[in-house]
């Protein structure tokens, strides 16, 4: 927009900016990763807050999931280390689908060759598990990357045992922060499913791994687990009704709850073993992942157009004119995007807010800031075209809107001016000359009288009357009043000797001064208003003006602005210093007599 552009135009600019703004501000924020963080942490919010909400956070759909955990018990008990564990978990993988359970996973990665040498018969042992386990229910062991993300095949015998549908990889995206949010069935290789893929698969749930999604951390309880030395001894020990109560008809997953073992941090902690702010062992992950797709499901992004469409909702508030209801309601509105965001995360689905949220406000930021340099214009094409018609601080108080808004009472000095002898001399002058003079008197003085802080009610022809003290309040107003009285008399005089003919017509300055109180404010109608000042010390003013020339002084003024000059006057009546003189009561045409001062310069009696 050019400068100086009218304000219809400028609004109307605005108004076809919107749609403008709201696709830029939503493609940029939209294509932004850095927005993910921030989503992430509503995310976890919501994790926490529908957990907090749910009474029942174990119903039909989340299914339960039994861990089956590695811990430091079940190794000082075997006394083997973890990698020596074969004969152990065969006997437990036994056990557990004799049990009959649902499923079995292994979140453990099984070596690449025989250790038989070292723990004669464990590999046998293993093998015999994995194959009667296999032909009870559907049992998967992950495969893990060497340094060049190539698969490690584990010891040809446990593959045979399960066959190659049941090795799958264990891979989950982990976001910015550390923190495993998500599934994406494209982290597994080629020909190989995933953990929570085949798992799903076998026992008909593949549709819902079939699409990158969200772990629902928001259904079951906290998990607990059965450490695998005590499913073995249990088997070994004939309790074998004690394992089929626990385990029959559910998935198991075996996997390490070891300290500082395979952590990885979650939005929630969902170890009921441990503090909370422990970093929850990856076994933990993936049964909660299981309970997502054989249960609810998991959490799914809204499409695409409702996202679009919460940006264009928020841009169209953040456009707003009004200032106030932009902000007020872009900020309902992101409150209300936050709790539908909410709700739809508790029945499955995710909104990302962070992107039309930043476009709102980016919006809403862009107008204010327009709104703002359209106000600056607007002031100063009002300063350009007004400025001079009204004094500064009624303009001031115009533009911030403190008239209008009632009158005011207080004490202040009145000060009026007039030329003695214009009418004599406009009589014989030209009219345009007499026009001339005015307003270069006007202009000598009109300065002086700002410059003391003095606001001009008005001209009336070769007079003027000047407040001090209103609109806005003045420190000292008789002073400041009376020092723009003797600058008045000085300019005004120089000016009156630049006039062929002044001193025949007898052209001079007659000033006169009063101090009290007085209302203020806007006066008129609705149509036309004037800000001025009544009271009787105006009027006072106004005929201390018309004694001026009787007196031989081109200033009066009444006692009470003399007496708040200070040491500024002086002792002696008859002096006929700068300072005023006590020139005692006189009697005013149609008002009771007061008693004034008066000042003249040096050299003049």
């Amino acid at each position: 927009m050019a400068v100086g552009a009218p304000p219809w135009r400028a609004r109307s600019l605005a108004r076809r900016g919107a749609p403008v703004a709201a696709l830029l501000a939503f493609a940029t924020l939209s294509g932004c990763g850095g927005l993910e963080s921030l989503d992430d942490r509503l995310f976890d919010a919501q994790v926490e807050t529908i957990r907090a909400w749910r009474a029942d956070r174990s119903g039909t759909d989340a299914p339960e999931i039994l861990i089956v955990g590695i811990d430091e018990s079940t190794l000082d008990r075997a006394h083997v280390p973890i990698a020596m564990i074969h004969g152990l978990l065969g006997q437990a993988l036994d056990a557990i689908s004799s049990a009959g359970a649902r499923a079995i996973a292994l979140d453990l990665v099984l070596p690449e060759r025989s250790f038989d040498h070292l723990a004669p018969g464990s590999d046998a042992a293993l093998i015999r598990g994995l194959s009667l386990a296999g032909r009870r229910a559907p049992v998967v062991f992950v495969l893990e990357p060497d340094a060049d993300g190539r698969l490690r095949v584990p010891f040809a015998p446990f593959v045979a045992a399960v066959g190659e549908h049941g090795l799958v990889t264990a891979q989950l995206p982990v976001d910015r922060d550390g923190i495993v949010r998500r599934f994406d069935p494209r982290l597994s290789a080629p020909g190989v499913r995933t953990l929570a893929g085949e798992i799903s698969y076998r026992l008909g749930r593949a549709a819902e791994v079939a699409e990158p999604g969200w772990i629902d951390y928001t259904r079951g309880a906290a998990f607990s687990y059965v450490p695998l030395i005590d499913v073995a001894e249990a088997a070994t020990s004939g309790r074998g009704a004690a394992l089929r109560e626990r385990f029959e008809g559910r998935v198991v997953v075996i996997g390490s709850v070891l300290p500082y073992v395979d952590r990885v941090a979650q939005p929630v902690s969902l170890v009921g073993w441990e503090y909370p702010n422990t970093a929850p062992p990856a076994v933990v992950i993936h049964a909660q992942l299981l309970r997502s797709v054989l249960g609810a499901g998991l959490i799914r992004a809204v499409p695409g157009w409702i996202v679009a469409g919460s940006a264009l909702a928020l841009v169209v508030l953040g456009w707003v004119p009004q200032i106030g209801w932009r902000w007020v309601g872009l900020m309902m509105a992101v409150a209300g995007g936050v709790l539908l965001a909410t709700l739809l995360h508790a029945f499955g689905w995710r909104l990302g807010l962070s992107a039309p949220v930043l476009s709102g406000v980016t919006a809403a930021a862009v107008r204010t800031s327009l709104d703002v340099v359209l106000a600056r214009r607007e002031r100063a094409r009002l300063a350009q075209t007004f400025g001079g018609y009204v004094s500064p601080q009624v303009f001031k108080a115009i533009v911030s809107g403190r008239l209008g808004t009632g009158t005011g009472r207080r004490d202040m000095a009145f000060l009026f001016a007039d030329l003695r002898g214009f009418t004599a001399w406009s009589e014989v002058t030209e009219p345009g000359q007499v026009f001339d003079v005015l307003n270069r008197y006007f202009a000598a003085v009109t300065p002086q009288i700002h410059r003391h802080g003095g606001t001009i009610d008005n001209f009336r022809g070769d007079g003027l009357m000047v407040l001090f003290g209103a609109p806005e309040l003045h420190v000292d107003p008789c002073r400041a009043a009376f020092q723009a009285a003797c600058d008045i008399v000085t300019h005004g005089r120089q000016l009156l000797d630049s006039i062929p003919g002044s001193a025949q017509a007898g052209l001079d300055l007659a000033v006169g001064i009063s101090f009290g109180e007085a209302v203020f404010g806007d006066l008129g109608s609705g149509e036309r208003k004037d800000f001025t000042a009544i009271g009787d010390v105006v009027n006072v003013a106004a005929r201390l003006q018309d004694l001026s020339k009787s007196l031989g002084y081109p200033v009066l003024m009444t006692m009470a602005v003399f007496d708040r000059l200070g040491p500024m006057h002086s002792p002696d009546p008859g002096s006929c210093s700068p300072a005023p003189c006590p020139l005692g009561e006189v009697a005013l045409r149609g008002h009771s007599p007061v008693s004034i001062a008066g000042w003249r310069p040096v050299g003049e009696s």
